[in-house]
């Protein structure tokens, strides 16, 4: 069990010492390299106009938040109220939801397909931001600090599987359409 929790401490505990390489780095990455090919198989017309306005919008979300965090990181260690940057996680939680609600405008309006990206990336979405809401309620709401551990676990959990899932179904969107979608897809309708 310590292992794990040293496992967690050095990979997905963010702190005020950055590191250059780390696994949202990698996701990073992995997010960029799925628009860019996204983009180039939209122009070449060998991708559903649905999946690439679902990365697209998936991207934009995960830079803008990664971003938002960063600045969070940064007002804490210049000595800013943490109690006051808990409530980062609400707002994590919204924009989760306000992407989506984006992402179902955009094919509303421009795409009349809703592919099977489209439905991956709005539940995993979704999962995203339950987790940044429940984490969110137990820190503020009810203001339970250090009790409890086992949340921070689950939810540091769900959102690295659900960043992990979405750059894979991401970079091979195909992989939906195989048995391997049990492994990225929640099968909730």
């Amino acid at each position: 069990m310590q292992y794990l929790v040293d496992l967690y401490n050095e990979l997905l505990v963010a702190t005020a010492a950055h590191k250059a390489f780390s696994v949202q780095v990698i996701i990073a990455l992995c997010y960029t390299a799925a628009l860019v090919n996204s983009f180039y198989r939209a122009y070449k017309h060998k991708e559903c106009f649905s999946d690439f306005l679902s990365i697209a919008v998936v991207s934009s979300k995960y830079l803008v938040t990664s971003l938002l965090m960063e600045k969070v990181l940064l007002f804490i260690s210049n000595g800013g109220s943490g109690e006051f940057a808990q409530n980062i996680y609400l707002a994590l939680a919204a924009f989760n939801v306000l992407s989506v609600i984006v992402l179902y405008k955009l094919h509303t309006k421009f795409s009349y397909v809703l592919g099977e990206l489209f439905f991956c990336i709005m539940k995993l979405t979704l999962l995203l931001a339950s987790a940044h809401f429940i984490l969110w309620f137990k820190l503020v709401v009810l203001f339970i600090q250090e009790e409890h551990a086992y949340i921070h676990y689950i939810y540091s959990f769900i959102v690295l599987y659900v960043s992990i899932a979405l750059a894979i179904v991401m970079l091979f969107p195909r992989l939906l359409k195989t048995k391997l979608k049990v492994l990225v897809s929640p099968s909730w309708p």
